[in-house]
């Protein structure tokens, strides 16, 4: 906390969580083969082939996190010691940050910032959680089939994709607008909610 005398300062969006988030999880059993709608009498050659499989999704789409646009506490305006106490100072909002089309070299308009005034006594009024990140769409899918193994045991063969159509789902930008170089810029792919770079894994169980 910048300024403890000043606590409506403080109030925003909550850092890190999303305005919407849906999260879809489903298992559907593909109508084919033997006891299943289609197949029924399907030979043993063709049913070990098309028999036995199913689908399954854990789907993920959200907007962005918030986030706090931040500027060095060189730039202490309150007079708070920020610099001596390591916390975060923000900058005066003076424009829209919001840009028609961002990129991942330019996320948010750097010219909507600027240093609160010198001995201003106040922090900056940029919100706290005013900037929102890029959001995630990210669809991870398995595939298995499932058959018999004599009479008391079941096998069943997996394959499990993580980002399934390897879309690039950023990682938050950089919030410091005391170095443009890097502000609003975002070079790496996200790392949490299997949002990462497609991944697989095949796997095989038995159940006796």
């Amino acid at each position: 906390m910048t300024d403890a005398y000043h606590l409506d300062s403080n109030v925003g969006n909550i850092v890190g969580t999303r305005r919407q988030r849906a999260l879809i999880t489903g298992t559907y059993e593909l109508p084919f083969g033997r006891d299943r709608a289609w197949g029924r009498h399907a030979s043993p050659a063709v049913n070990a082939l098309i028999g036995g499989w199913d689908v399954s999704t854990v789907t993920l789409v959200q907007t962005g996190p918030f986030l706090t646009p931040t500027i060095s506490p060189a730039y202490d305006a309150a007079n708070v010691n920020a610099l001596g106490r390591g916390t975060i100072v923000r900058p005066d909002l003076i424009g829209s940050p919001t840009l028609a089309h961002p990129t991942p070299d330019a996320w948010w308009n750097i010219n909507a910032f600027a240093p609160a005034p010198l001995d201003a006594g106040r922090v900056g009024n940029a919100r706290v959680g005013s900037l929102e990140g890029p959001g995630t769409c990210a669809v991870a899918a398995g595939f298995a089939k499932t058959f018999g193994l004599g009479a008391h045991a079941r096998g069943r063969l997996e394959l499990t994709v993580t980002n399934l159509f390897n879309r690039v789902n950023y990682a938050p930008p950089a919030t410091d607008i005391g170095t443009p170089a890097t502000f609003g810029k975002t070079t790496s792919a996200q790392t949490a909610e299997n949002a990462g770079h497609r991944t697989g894994q095949l796997a095989f169980r038995v159940a006796f």
